[in-house]
């Protein structure tokens, strides 16, 4: 993974090894936190083939319990402590020399998993409908343009299109 400098935007064109690193990662999560671990999924525009990204592996994972432990494990493996960023979910940032964004591992726990659905949801319907995925990626190279400095107003920028897709699959039913 090639990462992203701290608070910058970078998009590249898809690649198919993100999916063999995601299987190496799920890997090493499953193994570190055992029996703790309830699914994890590749998120993010990584996941979804054909369209340009940041090249920086999105993984959500559930936990039976995000406790200290998660934290302490976490910490141990490199990871930063973003923070709770909605209710629910956790952030863990793996970064390299300089500062660089490598993974985003987003955590939630078994009881709380609205967001994480989210995701996933949004995920799958961008997979099945290549329209709205080419759609995205023109938002995304347009944001760039004005954003690559800020990645927190790009990600803004991102949330209406979210919203949108996130409306036509609670209205249809589509998983």
């Amino acid at each position: 993974m090639i990462g992203v400098p701290r608070h910058k935007v970078l998009l590249v064109e898809h690649d198919e090894k993100w999916a063999e690193e995601f299987e190496k990662t799920k890997l090493t999560l499953v193994n570190i936190h055992g029996d703790n671990v309830v699914d994890i999924q590749h998120v993010g525009s990584t996941a979804i083939k054909g369209i340009m990204a940041k090249p920086i592996l999105d993984i959500a994972i559930v936990f039976r319990s995000i406790s200290d432990s998660v934290f302490k494990i976490m910490k141990d493996n490199g990871y930063e402590y973003f923070g709770e960023v909605v209710p629910g979910k956790h952030l863990f940032i793996l970064r390299g020399e300089g500062e660089v964004s490598l993974q985003h591992i987003h955590c939630y726990e078994e009881k709380n998993l609205e967001h994480f659905f989210d995701q996933i949801k949004f995920r799958n319907f961008i997979r099945s409908h290549p329209e709205y995925a080419k759609e995205y990626e023109i938002l995304k190279q347009e944001l760039f343009k004005i954003y690559f400095n800020d990645r927190k107003k790009y990600t803004e920028g991102k949330q209406a299109f979210f919203n949108k897709i996130k409306q036509l699959v609670d209205e249809n039913f589509i998983k």
